[in-house]
């Protein structure tokens, strides 16, 4: 057996020392939540600041992409339901079960709500989000709940450039965190309508998305990562006893009245799909894809009623 040259043994430990270096240092969430400032309206910085330092209780939490950034007005929610209970809406930009994973950790290790907002759209996004490799715990990052990840390379190589950010900024540089702003609610204004133009684009790329034939064995095997997050994420919220609802919000060109996997949702946990004509009514969008201020204040109050008048959230007598 021939053996390995001293210089390639000295450059692989040169390489690989540093590297397992830093995901054995600790790795301030802090800091993670700060560093993507950049991304979705700095939103990360406030979901961390509202969680962990903001004494205010969270009793119902909305978690989902922008989708939901967009669609829940927390506040009108409040006035609607009359009751002591605080909602705080944890949406974040694109779709990502692996993130949402990472997010309502953070929310459990700090927080108790009694119930659980959780969007679903269309269908489930089979990759990972693209900034799971930041907010992620070190173990979650290294390990992968099942054996095709076609992003855990991509991730690996983010979540280590990210701990190397963080090394520096503590270490030797000393740096500070930007204030953030410290209001107790996440929705994003938007008084903007959509144009006509982008309403039918979203229509005719929906409508080549559906007629896309796809292998279904293929798409089971796909299917298995985000569910395997989305199980994950189950299993937390019923450990402690919170309740949890799913909430359909699609957009507005794929026509679909529920999601894909509507029975694997229902056997789970009540799904809420709101009344069709919100949907409909293209002074309701932002874009083809969000809802502007129009149409979520008549979403949030709909679901405020069915929040009131079917889960019964501490309604005053």
């Amino acid at each position: 057996m021939k053996q390995i040259p001293l210089k390639i043994a000295l450059f692989f430990c040169l390489v690989t020392i540093p590297i397992v270096a830093l995901f054995l240092m600790p790795y301030s969430k802090e800091f993670a939540y700060h560093y993507i400032e950049s991304d979705c309206y700095n939103h990360g910085a406030w979901i961390f600041d509202r969680i962990t330092k903001n004494q205010v209780p969270i009793d119902v939490a909305f978690i989902g992409s922008s989708h939901t950034i967009h669609a829940f007005q927390e506040k009108k929610m409040e006035e609607i339901l009359k009751s002591n209970d605080h909602l705080a809406n944890f949406g974040y930009c694109r779709y990502g079960r692996n993130l949402q994973y990472s997010l309502l950790k953070l929310l459990l290790q700090y927080k108790s709500p009694k119930l659980i907002v959780l969007e679903v759209s269309e269908d489930e996004e089979k990759n990972s989000h693209d900034i799971f490799p930041y907010l992620a715990e070190t173990s979650d990052l290294l390990s992968t709940p099942t054996l095709i990840n076609r992003d855990y390379l991509s991730d690996l190589y983010r979540g280590a450039s990210a701990r190397l950010e963080c090394f520096k900024a503590t270490y030797i540089f000393n740096e500070k965190h930007q204030e953030v702003d410290n209001s107790l609610y996440g929705y994003g204004e938007a008084d903007r309508t959509a144009t006509k133009e982008e309403m039918n684009d979203n229509e005719k790329a929906w409508k080549k998305r559906l007629e896309r034939k796809t292998i279904k064995s293929v798409e089971e095997i796909q299917l298995k990562y985000p569910l395997a997050y989305l199980n994950k994420m189950v299993e937390l919220i019923k450990g402690k006893n919170i309740a949890l609802v799913f909430v359909y919000l699609p957009e507005s060109g794929s026509k679909l009245k529920s999601p894909k996997l509507v029975k694997y949702y229902q056997r789970i946990a009540p799904l809420l799909i709101p009344p069709q004509s919100i949907f409909d009514d293209s002074t309701n969008w932002m874009d083809a894809s969000h809802l502007n201020n129009k149409g979520s204040e008549i979403l949030s109050t709909w679901l405020a009623t069915q929040l009131k008048d079917e889960l019964c959230i501490n309604p005053e007598h």
